[in-house]
C-alpha cells in the first residue's frame, strides 16, 4: 500500500474525474436503483456525503482527536436513506456543486497533512474501524468507483 502523499491526491483526484467522464452528456435524474428510487443525482449526493465524513476523520486525526458518525448504525442504511431525502430538497444543481465541492475539501484536507503522518492510526468515519490514511483513501476509490459502475450500468441499460 503506497502512504506517498502525492499519489494519493492523484488517486483520489482521478477516481473524481472518472465520475465526471462517465456523467458527460447523461440525464442526472436517471434512475440507477429501483427499489430505493435513487438517481444518478442521488448517487452523487451521497459521494458527497461520505466525502464529508472522510474529511471530518481526517481533519480530526490532523488536530489530534478522532470523529465518528454519531450513531450510526452496522449496515449504514439509515444514514445513507436520510442523507439523500435531505439533498432531494436540493436542486441538481446544488448536489453537482456539493459533489464538487466535497471532493475539493477532501483533497484539502490530504493536503493538509504532514506526509510523515500518513503512516498514522485513525478512525474510520463509520466508527467500528481503524486503520491509515492510504488505507481510507482506498476506501474512498473503491466506493467511487462500484457507483462509477452503476451509473455506466444505468446508462447502458436504462430501467
Amino acid at each position: 500500500m503506497n502512504n506517498d502523499k502525492k499519489f494519493l491526491l492523484e488517486k483520489i483526484n482521478g477516481s473524481h474525474s472518472a465520475i465526471l467522464a462517465t456523467l458527460e452528456g447523461v440525464d442526472l435524474e436517471q434512475r440507477v436503483h429501483m427499489e430505493s428510487d435513487w438517481r444518478i443525482r442521488d448517487i452523487l449526493g451521497h459521494i458527497a456525503t461520505w466525502d464529508r465524513e472522510v474529511t471530518k476523520s481526517l481533519r480530526a486525526f490532523l488536530n489530534g482527536s478522532e470523529y465518528s458518525i454519531p450513531n450510526l448504525d452496522e449496515d449504514e442504511t439509515d444514514f445513507n436513506g436520510l442523507a439523500v431525502a435531505e439533498q432531494r430538497k436540493l436542486s441538481t444543481q446544488d448536489i453537482v456543486a456539493e459533489w464538487k465541492g466535497s471532493r475539493e475539501d477532501l483533497k484539502s484536507v490530504l493536503g493538509d497533512i504532514p506526509a510523515e503522518r500518513f503512516p498514522g492510526d485513525l478512525l474510520y468515519p463509520w466508527g467500528d474501524e481503524r486503520g491509515s490514511i492510504s488505507q481510507l483513501v482506498d476506501f474512498t476509490f473503491e466506493h467511487d468507483e462500484e457507483h462509477r459502475e452503476e451509473i455506466k450500468k444505468a446508462v447502458q441499460e436504462p430501467q
